[in-house]
């Protein structure tokens, strides 16, 4: 199921007004300030390192901001983020977005600045492979057969990963770690395989402040 960005935005604007807190449940939505992207870049990307295309969005000096919104009811699925690097509050959406193949079923998030497309995602693969293989072990297999298929086709052999996972991953379905070269911050969120998409939050003069990733579920 998937929820137009209108539906939860009012509440996700509240949450950006009241830097105080980091976790916040506002008209049947529940959002959560995730912590900071860092890293060297200058721009945070967002792709899937198994997928073929990716997008950017400019840093925060000293590290980018990202919100998860869930709905109250289901607070271990989400069903977008927001990645703020201004400190202006947008008040609203583009009307249109990009779409963001997704389909290993891992959007992931980093401000490295390396040139290849899946070293700076590396470790939180294989964190995400031992976390899918527990739960296939509980009987919901699907998204580790997707990601094995995907890993498959990028030419990635997890042979040697382990398949025990870290206490706690992805527990609601994300994982914040730290990078590939321990300089910066690598955000992973399980997502729908059929794709994702970004849309441009906007100020009330019109200039891009945020960017909105939206999941396909």
């Amino acid at each position: 199921m998937s929820y137009e960005d209108d539906e939860y935005l009012p509440a996700l604007i509240t949450a950006l007004a009241d830097p105080s807190e980091e976790k916040w449940a506002i008209d049947g939505w529940r959002i959560e300030r995730l912590g900071l992207i860092q890293g060297a870049a200058d721009y945070c990307t967002i792709y899937d390192p198994l997928g073929p295309e990716g997008t950017g969005v400019p840093m925060r000096p000293g590290g980018t901001p990202v919100y998860l919104v869930f709905r109250e009811d289901a607070p271990k699925l989400p069903v977008a983020a927001l990645v703020h690097p201004s400190e202006t509050i947008p008040v609203r959406t583009e009307d249109w977005g990009d779409r963001v193949a997704t389909p290993s079923g891992l959007a992931v998030l980093h401000a490295n600045p390396s040139t290849t497309w899946i070293e700076p995602a590396a470790r939180i693969l294989k964190r995400t492979w031992a976390a899918l293989h527990a739960r296939a072990a509980e009987g919901d297999d699907w998204q580790l057969e997707n990601f094995r298929e995907s890993l498959r086709i990028a030419s990635v052999d997890p042979a040697h990963w382990p398949v025990e996972p870290v206490e706690g991953d992805f527990a609601n379905d994300w994982l914040m770690i730290p990078d590939e070269a321990g300089t910066g911050t690598v955000l992973g969120i399980l997502v729908s395989p059929d794709g994702s998409n970004t849309t441009a939050c906007l100020d009330a003069e019109g200039h891009t402040v945020a960017t909105l990733l939206t999941f396909g579920y």
